[in-house]
Formats: structure tokens, C-alpha cells, sequence
């Protein structure tokens, strides 16, 4: 095994994927970019991921792969905190264990690192359905665009889509709810990123399998209530960067989208007295506001909610 630091940490969480690591696994030690460690993170899965991805591990000895063993399930973002941690490289890549990905995303990602100096650099990616894939695409912007269209919600903050300089991630805080956590992470990032890249390549394949409606009501709210806990720490953490006295289309987009679940799903027992006390005076003060994106009606009725409430 290779001791010399590697360049490109790749961190993959394992939970439940006993049918998908193989394709994922294969797909990463079949990259055509050769100097990268790969740690999987056992977040005590409790199917056979681990016995799978050890017969694939069996057939690359000479790659550098590491299995990293939680003494408790986590979740996925503490998951990728862990990996992090064991992470040596200078540029860190996270992969979803359901998913797979292009022969040359590494090689791709990193050369346009180094031809750059980007210190993140995002692809494209394909979402794969059992019948049907939908390609999306991320045009190229500069870094305080694609740092506001992500706080607006209006850009994919996925960890999965970019290769990013170890650097920024000193001080970045891993949330423990599942649900927007990519969101948590990307803002931060961003936050201490000077300059982004993109490349047009589809180089990521994000599987849908597995998308179900959700019928239950409590699960409903409680994927709901992640999303909005997960919101707003974005939200506390980055409303004093922009003039208090303007409104502003990203503080806008994510107190209506807090705002919007909470009332229309009646969540408001779900949260904090902070949580509540700060939603519906946002609300009050950045809605309505006419470029959200958001229809009128809706607008209107979150702030007239509001105001009743």
C-alpha cells in the first residue's frame, strides 16, 4: 500500500447498500486518476455492505482503501465527518455508497484544479431511474454568484458533485440531521472558498431507485423538521453578511422555505422557541418580496400566517 501522501482523498458512508456498493466500489478503483486513497466509513450498517465491499477490495490490493468502523450509527454526515478526519489528501471528494461514477471524474476534477487553481471544482451528473435518467447541468458562474444561487436554494448544494481543497474544510461544523446536511456543509465551504471551477462533463450518476412517496404524516414532518432545523443553522449563520435594512433574495428563499413547511405542515411544536421567534419575525420583515421565485399566493399567505399566528 501506498504510504506517500496521496492527492485525492475519496470518502464513501456505508448504510444499508448491501446492492449497490459493488457498481459503486468498482466504479471508484476503475478511476484512470491512480494517486487517491479511498476510505469507506462502516456507519454499523447492519446488511452485508461491509462483507460485499471487501470481496471487491480483494480483487485491487494494489490500491490504497481503508475500511474506517464507527462504534455507532451516526448518520451521513457525521459519517463523512469521520472519513474526513482519517482523510490524508490535498483535494477531498465525497461519494454517496448507492451511487456510481465516471472512469475520469477524478482525473477531470483534479486537472482542472491544477489548470485553474480552483480550490472546488463541480461537474455535472445524471439522476438514474429504474425507467429513465434526467442529466442536470450547473452553469458556470464566479464565486459569489454560485455562493448566493446556493444559499438561495436555487443551485444543487451537493457534496457529492465537486472536488474540493482540503484547506476548506478546517472549521466547517458537520450537522446531525440527514436531511438538506449537504446544504450545511456546501454553504460553508463556500464561505471559504475564493475560487470555484466547473466542468461541463456528466461525471456523477445519482441513483433514484429507491425514491418512494412517503405516506406516513410523522415521517412526512420529520424529514420536514430536518430540513428546516438544517436551514436554518445556514440562515443564523449567514444573516449578518447581508445590510439589514434590504431585503434579501437569499435570507428570502430560506425563511420561506422554513416558513412555508412550518405553517403549511404545522411544525411549529417541532422547534425551538428560537427557531419559531426567528422564522416568523423574518418572515414579517423580507416577505412578501416580489424576485423570490415563489408565487404571490403562496407569498402572501405565508406572511398573512404569520402575522396571525
Amino acid at each position: 500500500m501506498d504510504t506517500v501522501k496521496p492527492k485525492v482523498s475519496v470518502i464513501v458512508p456505508v448504510y444499508g447498500v448491501e446492492k449497490f456498493i459493488e457498481k459503486c466500489a468498482r466504479s471508484l478503483f476503475d478511476q484512470t486518476f491512480r494517486d487517491v486513497e479511498y476510505i469507506f466509513v462502516d456507519d454499523c450498517t447492519k446488511d452485508g455492505s461491509i462483507s460485499v465491499l471487501e470481496s471487491v477490495m480483494a480483487e485491487y490490493p494494489e490500491l490504497n482503501v481503508r475500511i474506517v468502523r464507527k462504534e455507532q450509527n451516526g448518520g451521513l454526515p457525521q459519517a463523512r465527518r469521520s472519513g474526513l478526519l482519517c482523510a490524508s489528501g490535498d483535494y477531498i471528494l465525497h461519494i454517496d455508497s448507492d451511487d456510481w461514477v465516471e472512469p475520469n471524474m477524478i482525473e477531470t476534477l483534479y486537472n482542472k484544479a491544477m489548470e485553474t487553481g480552483a480550490e472546488m471544482v463541480i461537474c455535472n451528473w445524471v439522476e438514474e431511474y429504474l425507467d429513465h435518467q434526467e442529466v442536470k447541468t450547473q452553469p458556470a458562474m464566479n464565486r459569489d454568484d454560485y455562493y448566493h444561487n446556493i444559499l438561495s436554494l436555487e443551485a444543487g448544494a451537493y457534496v457529492w458533485s465537486r472536488l474540493v481543497k482540503r484547506s476548506l474544510y478546517e472549521g466547517v461544523e458537520f450537522p446531525t440531521y440527514n436531511m438538506f446536511e449537504d446544504y450545511v456543509i456546501t454553504s460553508q465551504l463556500l464561505a471559504n472558498c475564493k475560487q470555484v471551477a466547473f466542468v461541463s462533463d456528466v461525471l456523477y450518476h445519482y441513483l433514484r431507485y429507491n425514491v418512494n412517496s412517503i405516506r406516513a404524516t410523522a415521517e412526512k414532518k420529520r424529514i420536514l423538521t430536518q430540513e428546516i432545523h438544517n436551514i436554518f443553522l445556514v440562515y443564523n449563520r449567514v444573516k449578518d453578511e447581508f445590510p439589514a435594512d434590504k431585503k434579501s433574495r437569499a435570507l428570502g428563499r430560506m425563511l420561506f422555505a422554513m416558513g412555508w413547511h412550518t405553517m403549511r405542515r404545522r411544525l411549529y411544536c417541532h422547534l425551538s422557541d428560537e427557531e419559531r421567534a426567528k422564522i416568523k419575525e423574518g418572515v414579517l420583515i423580507h416577505l412578501p418580496n416580489t424576485n423570490l421565485g415563489f408565487s404571490y399566493i403562496k407569498q402572501l399567505i405565508l406572511y398573512i400566517g404569520n402575522r396571525l399566528s
